[in-house]
């Protein structure tokens, strides 16, 4: 599928008739009746919309739970899925149902499109947009992570929503030589990961991944806890470091870093000591706390040691961006390569 045909499609079906009326400015709810030049000032940028907060939930945290993606981003995911007309294609994550329309206007036949969705109440919306725009897509309420073996194979799956484990039933669910297109992240605690563009043969999948990308879990997916060790621990070893919370803060490193260093995540909170961010190793109870001057470990790995020699091999490598990595998900697990399968690369999920 041509870019210039996506854009096309993308510039034909219009956006803004799959968005609910009330969608969120951050916290702040924004409805097309009350203040109707702010809602069209959002729903026209080439940004996300959230159309869901706190899973539909009153008196909530305000934590986004459905939307739909910038129409940029559709486009290029749209592209890379390459669909072709006649083809049969199962979409993970129905939100808002435009992406389904999409789909439809490139395959050509509504009845070849399964989109699913998590929550009945998105799903029930969705279904009634979608019809209200004349198409009649076969709309899912179920796990995503389970596919829809029912109308199996497919010949493109397309999630919009990330993970970081491709659940097994899509790889069962693709023809060989099918396509998977899904945001991946190596950390199951942020929301910043990659787009992967997956190519299925003999049971497994492998491909590189295209661009950053920012998307909500996948539900069955999605990090329930915090730091999964004692932020009050004493420290087994303390280092006097400067710009340690610079790096962490720096998403166009720190991607790159995530993918050569598995099994870890980090986050922010605050302390008597100022803002501290803290690493958690995921296989054994390893930790890290950074501050501004010093950086606190404790357990069997160092994480701040194993971060800073991958930024200096990654430093020494030329700084490879984001689209000279690749993964690998078969009976290995899931495997990160850079420039190729057969270059250097690094176990995550097995």
């Amino acid at each position: 599928m041509t870019e210039t045909l996506v854009s096309t499609v993308v510039e034909q079906v219009p956006r803004h008739r799959f968005i609910p009326d009330r969608i969120w400015d951050g916290t702040e709810p924004v409805d097309r009746t009350q203040t109707p030049d702010r809602w069209w000032q959002l729903v026209d940028a080439d940004t996300a919309v959230v159309t869901q907060i706190d899973e539909g939930r009153v008196g909530g945290m305000g934590v986004p739970t459905s939307s739909s993606s910038a129409p940029s981003v559709v486009a290029a995911m749209l592209d890379a899925l390459d669909v072709q007309p006649g083809q049969q294609v199962l979409e993970i994550g129905t939100g808002t149902g435009w992406n389904a329309a999409l789909l439809c206007e490139l395959v050509g036949d509504a009845d070849r499109v399964t989109t699913i969705e998590v929550d009945p109440v998105v799903a029930a919306q969705a279904r009634k947009a979608l019809g209200a725009a004349g198409y009649e897509v076969r709309v899912v309420v179920g796990d995503g992570a389970e596919g829809f073996p029912a109308l199996a194979p497919y010949d493109r799956i397309i999630a919009t929503c990330a993970v970081w484990e491709v659940p097994h039933a899509w790889l069962t669910q693709v023809r060989d030589g099918g396509i998977i297109v899904t945001p991946w992240s190596p950390q199951r605690f942020g929301p910043h990961g990659a787009l992967a563009r997956l190519q299925v043969r003999d049971g497994a999948a492998e491909g590189r991944f295209l661009q950053e990308a920012a998307f909500m879990w996948l539900r069955s997916q999605r990090w329930s806890g915090g730091p999964p060790h004692d932020l009050e621990a004493d420290p087994e070893e303390t280092r006097m470091v400067d710009g340690g919370q610079e790096l962490l803060a720096d998403t166009t490193v720190m991607l790159p870093l995530t993918l050569m260093v598995p099994h870890w995540n980090y986050g922010l909170r605050s302390s008597a000591d100022g803002p501290v961010m803290w690493l958690s190793a995921t296989d054994s109870p390893s930790w890290a706390r950074v501050y501004p001057d010093r950086v606190e470990q404790g357990g069997p790995r160092r994480l701040w040691e194993e971060l800073e020699q991958a930024h200096a091999w990654w430093v020494q490598r030329g700084r490879p961006e984001v689209s000279e990595f690749g993964l690998t998900v078969g009976p290995q697990g899931h495997v990160v390569w850079l420039e190729s399968p057969d270059g250097p690369s690094w176990q995550h999920v097995v």
